[in-house]
């Protein structure tokens, strides 16, 4: 044998033999991504065991990314950083399932990036220094492996004809095991069943709601509701209207494996004996509270939409959607939106503009309310901004209230002293016990805010309708066997009304379904897919109906409109009280701002927008601190107060006045 031929059998062997170490480390980095997952070793070699087309097939994904080392000279260094990678990106999923239950998805990258105030929700400054020193740590060992990994000469033909092949035939597998493994109702089960690279890279391409088959103008007007009666319309007293969205709110009394000390509840537990309320199945686990607030605006169903998308951060950035906001405005109502957290969480100041609400009251305009222990509003702070909103104006009102006291991260250390509500049931998880204890206390103070405000609204004159709901369960470790509904997707929800007007009834809701079904219950069916909901719910093609209407309304012709959409972004105001600056004095050594209803967000600002170091005094007074000042003594300039939210957003500002400096 020449040679040349006996260096073409090396090398095609050498060849062959690295494929076979990349094919057996993409197996092993899936194994560990599971693992990681799942927290347990024997999970994951169940799922590699019980589901193995699932495991070689999220094995595939990985061994795509790992098979263009092949074709790099620095193999060593494109195989660590790839697996590095695939690594960071399951034990980011792993920290996901601890802290809010629901695993990551695409879009939690975008809206971490562009809303600071949700990861600033998750992670303490501790954290993000252990995070930065962690990203340092590794990219100092990826400069360290690209300077000192060996170079090959690497077999570009063989390498581009393997990698050719192997991608495609990852994509000719992809299509079966896409059209089969496609529900995510339950994104924390759909993971499990389904692998952690698939779900996440689906989560990145699917995006919006599909377009139905055989769709077109005739299509449609097939599957719309019936008219609704103008007269049946406009019940008479027209009821002022609070959705009240409490953050992982979960009476203990549903959880059978343990047992308190006395009820944290009372106040819930008797509106649940005495009014209509029922299980209400929403499409989150442990967070993603926009999502289940955006179904009970809009009456859409959120697994229409695209895997782990947030509308919010999607199509919601552009489009204008009906709401229940939309559709009392017809009648007349005016809608407020409330939520005890910053403004930009979520993207919210932008996005409500576009689901009707005429006014938003985030923290930022709120006054004299307090944070527990982990830094979140008191829910109690909402019944200020709530009976504002109704007595504003003569119009009824639509008010839908978020509150924030109930969210996670849950202490797990031992208290200093013993919670006034304890438990047993859990003893053989002390973390878990001391999370649990902890989150019973805000439960119980929960639970005496709704007290007080029903007891405000009791006294308020006009009929009320008052709807309470959680909007996912808390992101403790609960078994899903141990719940009374038996599901990790089922809160609870009540409707309770000022006067009694309405009987009480038991029914199980989606969270897309609660807002039409209220209004139902009060003689209301203005708008379309209320009166869809309302006349179709109990058809058989019920929910694949819904979602062609949904597609029509926000990424088709709109031909349930005519072609014309009949809603357009409302001219939102920020907070309820006007906040004024009625004068500002420059004293040499500071400037001094006096008005009306100032708060701790409140910034001083020259020429309209230079911020000045503000600090805030009371209501009336805000004191602004020299620097920029001190460069412009002798000269006039205009003196505003802005509210700036946590991440630095201008949220509103008031008029200019004139001052010396």
């Amino acid at each position: 044998m020449s040679a040349s031929k006996k260096g073409e059998n090396a090398a095609r062997r050498v060849f062959y033999q690295t494929v076979i170490r990349l094919m057996a480390l993409a197996l092993s980095l899936n194994f560990a991504i599971e693992w990681l997952s799942r927290h347990r070793f024997v999970s994951a070699f169940l799922f590699a065991v019980t589901r193995p087309h699932a495991f070689l097939y999220n094995s595939l994904i990985i061994a795509c990314t790992l098979g263009v080392a092949l074709l790099c000279r620095r193999k060593v260094f494109a195989v660590v950083l790839t697996s590095t990678v695939w690594l960071v990106l399951g034990l980011i999923n792993c920290i996901m399932h601890i802290v809010r239950i629901t695993p990551l998805g695409f879009y939690d990258f975008v809206i971490w990036i562009k809303n600071t105030s949700i990861s600033n929700a998750y992670v303490t400054i501790g954290q993000f220094v252990l995070i930065g020193a962690a990203v340092m740590l590794i990219v100092a060992a990826m400069v360290l492996v690209f300077r000192r990994a060996p170079k090959w000469r690497p077999q570009r033909k063989r390498g581009l004809v393997f990698v050719v092949l192997l991608w495609a035939f990852t994509v000719v597998c992809t299509v079966p095991y896409a059209m089969f493994y496609h529900d995510y109702a339950d994104p924390a089960k759909a993971y499990r069943s389904y692998g952690f690279p698939y779900s996440l890279l689906r989560s990145a391409v699917d995006r919006g709601i599909s377009k139905p088959d055989n769709y077109d103008r005739d299509a449609i007007s097939d599957i719309l509701p019936e008219k609704a009666d103008p007269h049946a319309s406009r019940p008479a007293g027209r009821p002022n209207f609070i959705f009240l969205q409490l953050e992982s709110f979960l009476p203990p009394d549903n959880i059978t494996s343990v047992t308190l000390s006395e009820n944290p509840t009372p106040t819930f537990t008797g509106l649940r004996d005495s009014c209509t309320g029922g299980d209400l199945y929403v499409p989150m686990i442990g967070g993603g509270t926009a999502n289940v607030e955006f179904e009970v605006i809009t009456g859409m169903k959120l697994s229409d939409f695209g895997t782990g998308e947030y509308p919010y951060s999607t199509v919601m950035k552009d489009a204008v959607c009906e709401s229940v906001a939309y559709d009392l405005k017809e009648l007349g109502y005016r809608a407020h939106a409330i939520h005890s957290n910053t403004a930009t969480f979520y993207q919210r100041h932008l996005v409500f503009p576009r689901l009707g609400f005429d006014t938003f009251t985030p923290i930022e305009y709120m006054y004299d309310y307090t944070v527990n222990s982990l830094g979140w509003c008191r829910d109690e702070c909402l019944i200020a901004p709530i009976m504002q909103a109704l007595t504003l104006d003569d119009e009824p009102d639509v008010v839908f209230a978020i509150a924030v006291q109930g969210h996670g991260m849950y202490a797990t250390d031992e208290p200093a002293e013993p919670y006034a509500i304890t438990s047993t049931g859990l003893e053989d998880n002390p973390g878990l016990k001391n999370a649990f204890e902890y989150y019973v206390s805000q439960l119980k103070e929960t639970d005496d805010f709704l007290a007080r405000l029903t007891d405000e609204l009791r006294a308020y004159p006009e009929p009320v309708v008052l709807v309470v709901y959680g909007d996912h369960l808390p992101a403790l470790d609960i078994p899903e066997e141990s719940l009374r509904s038996g599901s990790l997707l089922a809160t609870e929800y009540v409707i309770w009304t000022n006067d009694g007007s309405l009987s009480r009834e038991r029914r199980d809701l989606s969270s897309f379904q609660l807002t039409s079904y209220t209004l139902g219950r009060c003689g209301i069916s203005s708008g379309l897919l209320t009166r869809f909901h309302q006349q179709r719910w109990q058809d058989a093609d019920y929910l694949e109906d819904l979602h062609d209407l949904e597609y029509d309304m926000l990424y088709g012709d709109r031909y349930l409109y005519d072609g014309d959409l009949p809603y357009t972004p409302t001219d939102m105001r920020m907070g309820l009280l006007d906040i004024r600056v009625d004068s500002a004095e420059y004293t040499g050594k500071a400037l001094i701002v006096r008005g009306e209803n100032f708060n701790a967000f409140s910034t001083v600002c020259l020429d309209g927008d230079s911020e000045l170091d503000t600090i805030f005094v009371d209501s009336g007074t805000l004191v602004a601190l020299p620097g920029l000042l001190n460069k412009l003594v002798g000269k006039e300039a205009t003196v505003s107060v802005a509210q700036v939210a946590t991440d630095g957003t201008v949220l509103g500002q008031t008029g200019n006045i004139p001052c010396v400096i």
